[in-house]
């Protein structure tokens, strides 16, 4: 087969031209920094990186819900332990009105129920405890845990945050879990201050040992939460420290499918670069001339 000049210039151009996009295509990455420029480059790194990127997605959305299960955690942990001052500082007044000087002396137990009244109110105030715009004993219920006289206003269900794959976590504790349920012979830590504080102002010994008695058992029970609270807010650090490092890892393994070798490619461009002007010299020694050369 004849080799014609003009399959010469065809092939010689074609070439220049195969040349040149490589070099584009290099120089592309290194501006990018993706190794990926589009999908048809590289189908099978694109679909990877693009099911590492939903994943991504799923890890960022559950670190945030850990970052808020853990703000819960903490607020109730901060207001158990309240709550567990109060209540001692409720039992020393206890002790002090039991004091047969302190129960012969009305004034002083006027005193005595008048402050066992506002830790009561101040108990009533943690029980309303916000996290956000949400009250943190009150279940999935709306508003404030409780009414200024004490009724619980919420629900018993749990508030649940997804911590892991397939795995979950209550972040919450009701009212009546953590203050008793209103009612019975004993009722709620509210009733029970408010027999305490009676009982002083009434001098009745026996009452007030009943109610210290009660006082007790509450903050046996709101000792317990507060142990309950702890116990989920480790988990919840634990789950914490993997959900980062599977980010972590995630974001790795997107980097190597995406991100491109800047030292290697900058070797394949200026390699490219070289072979493109040496095919450009070559070229210009062995085409034919054209008319405009005769004309020079």
């Amino acid at each position: 087969m004849r080799v014609t000049s003009s399959m010469m210039l065809r092939s010689t151009l074609r070439d220049l031209s195969q040349g040149l996009s490589r070099l584009q295509e290099t120089q592309t990455k290194l501006a990018s920094g993706k190794e990926i420029t589009r999908p048809s480059a590289d189908p099978g790194g694109t679909s990877s990186a693009m099911g590492m990127r939903q994943d991504l997605r799923r890890a960022d959305q559950r670190l945030r819900s850990l970052n808020d299960a853990q703000g819960w955690l903490e607020t109730a942990d901060v207001t158990l332990t309240s709550s567990l001052d109060s209540l001692g500082r409720a039992k020393e007044i206890a002790v002090r009105a039991a004091n047969t000087g302190a129960l012969g002396d009305p004034v002083a137990r006027q005193a005595m129920a008048a402050e066992i009244r506002s830790l009561r109110s101040e108990m009533l105030a943690l029980a309303n405890t916000n996290y956000g715009n949400r009250s943190i004993f009150n279940g999935t219920a709306s508003g404030a845990a409780y009414d200024p006289n004490g009724v619980y206003l919420g629900n018993s269900s749990s508030i649940v945050r997804d911590v892991a794959p397939s795995t979950s976590i209550a972040v919450n504790l009701t009212g009546p879990q953590v203050f008793g349920t209103s009612g019975g012979p004993v009722g709620d830590v509210f009733e029970t201050l408010d027999r305490m504080a009676a009982a002083i102002t009434a001098g009745d010994a026996a009452a007030m040992a009943t109610e210290h008695t009660n006082l007790d058992g509450f903050r046996s029970s709101i000792g317990a939460a507060t142990v309950e609270i702890g116990t989920r807010a480790a988990r919840l650090a634990e789950a914490k420290i993997r959900a980062e490092d599977g980010k972590l890892l995630l974001k790795t393994q997107l980097s190597e499918v995406e991100d491109v070798d800047v030292v290697e490619a900058l070797i394949t461009a200026k390699a490219q670069e070289s072979s493109y002007q040496a095919s450009l010299q070559v070229a210009a020694k062995i085409l034919p001339p054209s008319l405009l050369d005769y004309l020079r």
